[in-house]
């Protein structure tokens, strides 16, 4: 009462007041003369002429001067009123700001510094409250202090159907279970205008409500799973990615709701946050859960189907027509979404212009926040007409998005409509997953982690040095559902990884010792719910001596034992032969093969430690070796005890180089494997595959332009396989991926594997599928290895699919895709390496000139242009230039042909090529050139073999195609 005595009236008043303050009220009555209704977490305001009518009701014609409120005992357990000083800011007010508080009728009347306009007065319910009615008593009083009225107004909270939206909303069917995703708080809290960043979110205590609806739990269905009831969910804290700041991992919570449950429920929370260890700030928030039996309608305003795993277009004729059947006048301009709800997440990804040039993909925030033009690229920020959806493989059901289409006449945008549409699985879609490492587990069980596995991806990268460890991104929320991944599990000190502990964890391989974990004892255990699959994005550490300084990045799908079909063939080594053509093991494969897994390190010599189950293997099978035994057909029980030299140094040691396979049969793949080692011991096993075919399988070869993505050739390599073996095949099994640096292969959205058996078709995990994205900066040449399968998953054959990643496809009349050397001068045309004539023409079967393939030897190796030192001869200054880098000696002829020899010697000293380390037996019996030697080793240049001689007629000349196979061996060897 303290303002209304001191600042309203004269002392001698006061007595007066007192006493017409305690006369029962002349209007007041027995039910509430003003009710209103407001959900708890919203808000309703009061009207003005509600108070002017009950005013009137007593003093006709007059308006009232100011209301005051004389009970209001239980506003603070409902909420509180908001109203707006004189400066026309919004105040809130709660029981003790209420005393003796006038609202004024006209605004103008506010005094500075005290009370309120009755303009704008409104109450807030709490988050928290139940459901009830809140009763105020109040007077409304005039310009004369004896007349007011007395009255009573009922404000109904909860009374409502609800909230229509939360700050987060999820969606359940009854008896099931929802999770929670934290980043979804996160959200919350930074739209909110939280500062720093989110540490951890408190639940308020939940309307009674609750008890009928379901229950939250942590780790729902696993090991110390946790349920909460009304009184315990408001005694936690629940944190964000560091356990310091609460009790129980935001992320790890879930909803189960109850089978009878229908309609929807609201948990007020606020979630605190700040920078530093500061928890200084704070966000109120409220988690809305409700019944999939009160969402919105399986049928949009446009509807599209896919399958899981697959990708379906969007229309912006669906959209106009939406715009056209409105009363909005002018033409259809551009759509704006609405942020999608969580279920966005694990459903699939939005894109703009998916698998081309600048692809775009867009997460729940982006996609609200651009604008996507009809025709015309002034009206937005993608073109309509270029979204895509593709849907996850685990995705199921269907998935709604808000939108509004805009337009109007002219530049103006002033008419607009809203739609929704729904995106919804196809039945019959896949929903298998496959990764760079792929476990198959049953629900329930147990999956233990290889860190070889890891290790093959490591070494089939372009990383050097040696792996050392892997860490794991951050898994989305599906894997709270999925299982746990434990180190140690069952054993003393196992510990179990969250969703955030797991991101900030390093797991060694072997014994590297600066690794919070070892890799090898990491095992997946599923919960028995556990079907479909999840996946796992790491990246894999490691460099020379103890840096790690090289790294790349790959994905582990563990999926349930029901999913796709696997193959496991292997061939790190690869031949292709035809019946009765014997095939000569290349020891210098198997030396470059080393020296790639081992970032150097150099062969000595290895062991067998199998031979093929098909065909027979030989030692000295053409009797004309001076080293080891005389002719030997090898078996199992005696190959693993030979030992095979890359360099022999006496007669009595067995040569590598005479290593023999004879094929028995057609249309079949058989392996060899082996272990190699160096002088200090460093060992590499691996497998050699040979394909054997009626005739031989053709190499598939697809061109693209730098940055957009190739689907691979599935029709091409169905042809290659059907001319080589005289049989369809079922599927193909890949043998090897591209590198990380070129790109990646995907499966629809998935990275492809080398387990998986790929159908032949246009199906989900088929052939049709796959398709290559280069990475935006690359150029060069991939190659893609491939098995192509039975229905019995028997291999038919081995083939190769080679993709050319150029800046420009350069053409020639004279060159097709048929041509052999097509690859190579595609290739290399755009690197500009080598050019044509001037009327159009490459002319692959001239012989090349002295000055001409010195130009491309040097261009490949990576010297730049050099312009003519001698008027009239346009390779002279090639010459100049080979010669002040010791390639050249003497004074070739440029316009002269070019020996094998003379650019064997040229490209390997331009390659620097070292002489030393090569084998003691030399590959050909016609030379015994070391550049030769270098060149062979590298894998750059080949001879010709017969009945065991082979032989490299140095003094033969070479064709424009022949070189150009040569120098992009010498580009790719450079990159």
């Amino acid at each position: 009462m303290r303002r209304f005595f001191r600042k309203r009236l004269p002392a001698f008043l006061l007595t007066l007041v007192m006493v017409m303050t305690m006369v029962p009220a002349v209007s007041a009555r027995s039910s509430a003369d003003l009710t209103y209704e407001v959900d708890r977490g919203e808000s309703v305001s009061f009207s003005k002429r509600d108070f002017r009518s009950l005013y009137r009701n007593e003093y006709s014609g007059e308006n009232p001067s100011y209301i005051v409120f004389t009970d209001y005992d239980d506003l603070d357990d409902y909420g509180y009123l908001t109203a707006k000083n004189y400066r026309d800011k919004t105040i809130s007010l709660d029981e003790s700001a209420l005393d003796n508080t006038w609202f004024y009728y006209d605004s103008n009347d506010v005094p500075k510094d005290v009370d309120y306009a009755l303009d704008d007065l409104t109450f807030e319910a709490n988050r928290r409250a139940d459901s009830g009615t809140l009763r105020l008593k109040f007077e409304i009083h005039g310009t004369d202090s004896k007349d007011y009225v007395s009255c009573t107004m009922d404000i109904k909270v909860g009374g409502g159907s609800g909230s229509s939206k939360g700050d987060i909303t999820y969606t359940v069917k009854a008896g099931e279970e929802v999770a929670f995703d934290d980043e979804d708080f996160v959200n919350a809290y930074d739209n909110a205008g939280g500062s720093g960043t989110m540490k951890y979110v408190v639940f308020e205590k939940p309307s009674s409500d609750y008890s009928n609806a379901g229950t939250v739990y942590s780790r729902y269905g696993k090991r110390n799973a946790t349920s909460f009831t009304r009184s315990e969910l408001d005694d936690y804290k629940f944190y964000y990615g560091d356990s310091d700041y609460g009790d129980y991992d935001l992320d790890e919570l879930s909803f189960v709701a109850d089978k009878s449950f229908s309609d929807s429920i609201e948990i007020a929370f606020t979630a605190y946050g700040g920078r530093g260890s500061k928890e200084n700030d704070s966000v109120s928030g409220t988690l809305k859960i409700t019944s999939s039996k009160s969402a919105s309608s399986s049928k949009g305003d446009i509807t599209y189907t896919v399958k899981a795993g697959e990708e379906v277009t969007f229309d912006d004729d669906d959209f106009e027509k939406i715009y056209e059947n409105s009363s909005c006048t002018g033409s259809f301009k551009y759509v704006e979404f609405s942020r999608p709800d969580s279920a966005f997440n694990n459903a699939g990804t939005l894109y703009s212009r998916y698998g081309k040039r600048n692809e775009t993909a867009f997460t729940r925030s982006s996609l609200s926040s651009n604008k996507f033009y009809y025709g015309d690229s002034d009206y937005g920020d993608y073109d309509l007409d270029e979204l895509s959806f593709v849907a996850d493989r685990t995705f199921s059901g269907s998935i709604t998005l808000n939108f509004t289409v805009y337009g109007g006449t002219g530049t103006r945008t002033n008419q607009n409509v809203t739609g929704t549409l729904v995106i919804t699985t196809d039945k019959t879609g896949s929903s298998t997953a496959k990764g760079d490492v792929t476990y198959t587990v049953k629900a329930g069980d147990e999956v233990a982690f290889d860190g070889d596995d890891f290790k093959k991806v490591y070494d089939s990268s372009n990383c050097t040095g040696s792996f050392k460890y892997v860490e794991f991104s951050r898994p989305d929320s599906a894997f709270n559902n999925a299982g746990t991944l434990y180190s140690r599990y069952g054993k003393r000190n196992e510990t179990a990884f969250t969703r955030s502990s797991l991101s900030g964890t390093t797991f060694g391989y072997d014994s590297y010792e600066d690794a919070d974990y070892s890799l090898d004892d990491l095992s997946f255990v599923a919960d028995r719910t556990f079907s479909d699959s999840i996946t796992l994005s790491f990246t894999l550490y490691g460099g020379k001596n103890s840096k790690c300084d090289q790294s790349t990045t790959g994905t582990l799908v563990i999926t349930t034992g029901t999913s796709a079909v696997t193959s496991r063939y292997v061939g790190n080594i690869r031949y292709n032969t035809t019946p009765n053509t014997a095939l000569q093991i290349n020891a210098n494969d198997i030396a470059r093969l080393f020296r790639k897994y081992t970032s150097g390190g150099s062969l000595q010599y290895l062991t067998l430690t199998s031979v093929p189950a098909t065909g027979s293997l030989y030692y000295n099978y053409y009797n004309a070796s001076k080293y080891g035994a005389t002719r030997t057909q090898l078996t199992a029980s005696m190959a693993g005890s030979m030992i095979f030299s890359y360099s022999p140094a006496s007669a009595s040691e067995y040569d590598l180089s005479e290593l023999t396979y004879i094929p028995s049969g057609s249309n079949y793949c058989t392996a060899l494997t082996f272990t190699g080692y160096s002088s200090i011991g460093t060992a590499v096993s691996a497998t050699i595959l040979i394909s054997v075919t009626a005739s031989p399988v053709s190499e598939v070869y697809s061109v693209t332009t730098k940055g957009t993505s190739v689907n691979f050739p599935a029709n091409s390599v169905y042809s290659a396989v059907a001319s080589a073996t005289g049989f369809g095949f079922s599927s193909i099994q890949l043998l090897e991926l591209p590198a990380s640096t070129a790109g990646v292969l995907y499966v629809g959205s998935y990275a492809a594997d080398t387990t998986s058996a790929y159908s032949y078709g246009n199906g989900t995990d088929s052939m049709g599928q796959l398709r290559f994205i280069p990475n935006s900066k690359f150029t060069g040449s991939v190659s893609i290895p491939y098995v192509a399968l039975s229905s019995s998953g028997t291999a038919l054959g081995a083939g190769v699919v080679s993709i050319g990643v150029v800046d420009s496809v350069k053409k020639f009349t004279d060159i097709s895709t048929s041509t052999w050397c097509y690859k190579y001068v595609t290739e290399l045309a755009s690197a500009n390496v080598i050019s044509g004539y001037s009327n159009g023409t490459f002319q692959e079967k001239n012989t090349i000139t002295y000055g001409a393939a010195l130009k491309l030897i040097m261009l490949a190796a990576g010297y730049g242009e050099q312009a003519p030192t001698v008027k009239g001869s346009p390779f002279s200054g090639y010459l100049a230039k080979a010669k002040a880098a010791g390639l050249v000696s003497g004074n070739p002829k440029l316009n002269g042909p070019i020996t094998r020899l003379q650019i064997a010697q040229i490209a390997a000293k331009a390659l620097k090529l070292s002489t030393t380390g090569l084998p003691s037996k030399k590959p050909f019996t016609d030379t015994n050139d070391v550049y030769v030697q270098a060149l062979n080793a590298a894998g750059i240049i080949e001879g010709y073999f017969s009945n065991g001689t082979s032989t490299y007629k140095p003094n033969n000349t070479l064709t424009r195609g022949q070189v150009s196979a040569i120098v992009w061996r010498m580009k790719n060897s450079v990159q």
